[in-house]
């Protein structure tokens, strides 16, 4: 399994920063505090990791359902979060922006559904401990959750090397940012793929893509068949090279709606110039 993204710590840790400021802040400033937090979950890369993972929900109907366990008591009001955790992240950055837009009352809330004694600076800790906290755990856990599955990362880790400093650079660039969750990380990993495809494609006879494909065919299959089989899944890869927003973004090219589809055309392919790679480290070791 790889390790949790490093490209999310830094957001995480600003999260983190921005909950321990809100703790300190005082009665009077702690929406604006509030406010910054909001702001860091806007930043990429973890606005368009939270946008993969989150649902959608109905803030505006569970917010009703929450109002109608209140009672004369202060805190008395009941809190039930979505069981899932993506859905309970959602709902709980719902509550945050209402809050900040003031759409909902700070004060309010936290006086219908927390008890936190007389002091004001109570209701500054309880939404501190029982929302902010948890949530924060709850995004971290989050960008754990997407691993490598461990064949391919053992594939990774047994990449053969090129000889092509440029190319094997573009491949440890590639397995580095596949590793990590973040969907532009991803995207990013599957564009450097490509272009250690394009390279890897001339690797063999500099000046002529098309004979040294065809030698790096030969070397993985004298067998014919299976041979064809590769010739085709090579050209077709070019093909969804050219086509889509990979290595190139004109208008006529197709975005790859989902981080998924990604992860799928970043298989495909390492699975080709794995096999590749291996087949000409085997042949040139023979030689």
């Amino acid at each position: 399994m790889s390790s949790p993204s490093s490209v999310l710590a830094p957001s995480l840790q600003d999260l983190a920063e921005s909950i321990s400021d809100f703790r300190n802040a005082s009665f009077q400033s702690c929406e604006s505090v509030l406010l910054r937090f909001i702001y860091q979950l806007d930043q990429e890369p973890l606005a368009g990791f939270l946008a993969s993972m989150l649902p959608v929900q109905d803030f505006d109907s569970w917010l009703t359902n929450a109002r109608g366990t209140v009672g004369s008591m202060v805190g008395s009001g009941a809190l039930m979060w979505p069981i899932e955790r993506p859905a309970r992240v959602a709902m709980q950055i719902a509550l945050c922006r209402a809050i900040t837009a003031k759409t909902v009352s700070f004060v309010g809330f936290v006086h219908d559904y927390f008890y936190t004694g007389n002091q004001l600076s109570g209701h500054v800790e309880a939404f501190a401990s029982k929302l902010l906290d948890p949530l924060h755990r709850d995004i971290t856990r989050l960008t754990e959750s997407r691993v490598v599955p461990p064949v391919l990362f053992e594939a990774m880790g047994g990449l053969p090397t090129s000889g092509d400093h440029t190319l094997d650079a573009l491949l440890q660039d590639a397995c580095a940012k596949f590793r990590d969750p973040a969907p532009k990380a991803r995207a990013e990993a599957t564009e450097k793929l490509w272009d250690a495809w394009e390279r890897l494609k001339s690797i063999e006879i500099h000046g002529n893509k098309r004979l040294s494909v065809a030698r790096l065919l030969d070397q993985t299959s004298p067998e014919q068949s299976f041979r064809a089989v590769l010739e085709t899944e090579a050209r077709a890869l070019t093909e969804i090279g050219n086509a889509f927003h990979i290595r190139h973004f004109e208008t006529d090219k197709v975005k790859l709606e989902q981080p998924e589809h990604c992860d799928y055309l970043f298989h495909r392919l390492f699975a080709l110039m794995h096999l590749l790679l291996f087949s000409r480290h085997r042949d040139l070791g023979n030689t």
